[in-house]
């Protein structure tokens, strides 16, 4: 009985172990895995999907951001409006954040770019988003809060979190290089942009729950590289300015109302990193023109809302803006 006892020990101490070396190893090496030099290693591939951007010539305009701004813009609709002086280019992504966003841009030529355009949506700067992002941003979390995400959210965290450990361990000092030359890619329809199509939805969605802060807290990775894109264009002779893309009126009601909090750490945030450059744009700016008609969902416009909206935002980019602020006003 007392073989068994101590072989039963043995089987749940050794993976036990083996999890605390882990852990504490990665904790030990947190500051390097998360150096720009690693984090450029592992998040530089993203540019080969964007070679087809090196072959416009004009000059252009970038779009950065997630999904809001991915299907809220129309770039066709902003090249007419600038009568074809400019090219607006939309490289923004569903749940793509300030990390994968800075990688992006600086491995791709930007040549010719006027102006860069971010589009801000608080909860992508919530560590409860890592589900949709590169596995290797698991390594960010602390083995208490990766227990308690992955009954919640990703069952397979702590094998994600070795392998991603073991990438870290394994990968090359040297950045591969992209060769923009070869396998030429064609402009993508709208230059990025995707129209949404169908009858709203997501009436009464619970805003304030998707954040989770008291749970996971914020990234302080996505603050800290959303004021380094800032600092990039500015080197650039770029300019770089972040905006609010609108959101339904339900959104905005339920946001104001049981968000306070959360907006006041999430605007604190930034100011801790010294974001440096223009906003413009309010949630709520297209409450007052039967916003439901122009929503797919809370927080992405359909095909009508987005032509609405890109007139709006071609308006606003060329009006003067405010300098962010910890008192700028996020709704009309």
């Amino acid at each position: 009985m007392k073989k068994f006892i101590y072989k039963l020990i043995l089987f749940f101490s050794i993976p036990i172990l083996f999890f605390v070396f882990t852990e504490g190893y990665i904790f030990s090496l947190k500051k390097d895995i998360f150096s720009d030099k690693k984090m450029d290693i592992i998040f530089s591939g993203i540019a080969s999907n964007y070679q087809w951007v090196n072959t416009i010539e004009h000059k252009k305009i970038l779009l950065l951001g997630s999904s809001s701004v991915r299907y809220g813009l129309s770039c066709t609709l902003l090249n007419k409006l600038s009568n074809d002086s400019l090219v607006f280019v939309n490289l923004a992504m569903d749940a793509r954040d300030p990390i994968e966003t800075y990688f992006l841009l600086t491995h791709i030529n930007l040549t010719n770019v006027k102006a860069v355009y971010f589009g801000i949506d608080p909860w992508i700067y919530t560590k409860s988003y890592y589900k949709y992002r590169n596995s290797y941003l698991y390594l960010d979390m602390s083995l208490i809060t990766s227990l308690k995400y992955g009954l919640e959210h990703d069952k397979s965290i702590f094998f994600k979190r070795i392998k991603s450990l073991i990438r870290y361990l394994l990968s090359s000092n040297k950045i591969s290089q992209i060769d923009f030359n070869k396998n030429k890619q064609e402009i993508p329809a709208d230059y990025g942009s995707v129209k949404l199509e169908g009858k709203p939805t997501n009436f009464n969605d619970p805003i304030n729950e998707y954040f989770q802060i008291d749970k996971y807290g914020w990234s302080e990775l996505q603050f800290s590289y959303l004021a380094k894109i800032s600092t990039f264009c500015i080197s650039k002779n770029i300019e770089f300015s972040v905006f609010l893309p609108p959101k339904r009126s339900d959104y905005s009601a339920t946001y104001k109302s049981k968000c306070n909090l959360i907006h006041n750490e999430f605007v604190t945030n930034l100011i801790k990193e010294n974001l440096n450059c223009q906003i413009f744009g309010k949630f709520n700016q297209l409450d007052t023109i039967g916003d439901y008609n122009l929503f797919r969902e809370a927080y992405h416009l359909n095909a009508n809302g987005q032509a609405v909206y890109s007139a709006i935002f071609y308006e606003m980019m060329l009006n003067k803006k405010e300098l962010f602020s910890l008192n700028y006003k996020w709704f009309n």
